[in-house]
């Protein structure tokens, strides 16, 4: 090496151990730092949700509520707007000069696996037509069990209630998500009778036939109260107080037109059970 190019050589080796020192610094603050705005970031995302208990939501108190009610025939015997039942909870929420409006989206002959329509279609009812229900606001929806349309096409009672059951836990879900701030009730209808179940419209079948579409039917509504009382739902429970002392349906609340659907006295039984239970539990508060 020439004489004087040791210092410059050390000068070089200098600056490029400094140069380094600067990218390592400058590397390890960038690691440091959060990812800039500009910066993609990837974010976890939120598990659906899926329901597993329900917790009623806290409503203020208002001068009026809305009520939609949904179900098959059995909640549809009531009328458009609720018919006595309508008469009864305005009775008792007059005092507190608050009014209830009540829509009822029930439609005959459907069982629970298409109760997504009357979510999501309009319904009319004689003069009556209501938009999609879940494209409306309300306070409280009342679900009554859908028990008189079993779910007989899946080969036994057993099958069925496992699909009744996934369909309540989808329905919770959907409710819940969509309208948070809104009540939730399950009702169960009136009794069926097993000796006189359907007779004037099903015509001579075995009595054992009768027997039996009572009984299946009594299963799926008995299944609605215990799925509420699993999941802390609270519910109207007609089923148990229409029966008789030998635990059959009582006739005195059945239409003796067809032994099938409520009676005059059983729509006002509906009405006072349903309007009783929302004040007294203040449901809807008052």
């Amino acid at each position: 090496m020439k004489k004087g190019s040791l210092p410059i050589f050390v000068i070089l080796i200098a600056l490029l151990a400094l140069a380094l020192l600067a990218m390592l610094v400058k590397t390890k603050s960038q690691d440091s730092k959060p990812a800039s705005l500009g910066q993609s970031q990837v974010a976890t995302p939120s598990p659906p949700f899926v329901f597993k208990t329900y917790t009623p939501p806290n409503i203020p108190k208002k001068s009026g509520y809305t009520i939609f009610m949904i179900g098959d025939s059995m909640t549809l015997a009531l009328g458009p707007h609720g018919g006595t039942f309508n008469q009864f909870i305005n009775e008792l929420y007059k005092k507190d000069n608050i009014y209830n409006l009540i829509d009822n989206y029930a439609k005959g002959s459907t069982n629970i696996l298409s109760v997504n329509d009357q979510l999501t279609q309009k319904t009319t009812y004689w003069d009556s037509t209501f938009e999609p229900l879940l494209s409306r606001d309300f306070d409280l929806i009342l679900i009554e069990s859908f028990g008189y349309n079993p779910l007989s096409v899946a080969g036994s009672v057993e099958e069925g209630i496992k699909q009744q059951n996934k369909a309540l836990e989808e329905l919770m879900t959907k409710l819940i998500t969509t309208r948070p701030a809104a009540r939730i009730l399950f009702v169960a209808t009136i009794a069926p009778s097993r000796e006189n179940y359907a007779k004037k419209v099903l015509l001579n079948i075995p009595a054992a036939d009768r027997v039996k579409q009572a009984e299946e039917r009594m299963a799926y509504i008995k299944n609605h109260i215990e799925y509420a009382k699993a999941h802390n739902i609270p519910i109207v429970n007609i089923y148990e107080k229409s029966l008789n002392a030998a635990g059959d349906g009582d006739l005195k609340y059945i239409n003796p037109d067809d032994f099938l659907h409520p009676s005059f006295e059983g729509v006002d039984f509906i009405g006072h059970e349903i309007a009783n239970f929302i004040y007294e539990n203040q449901i809807l508060p008052h």
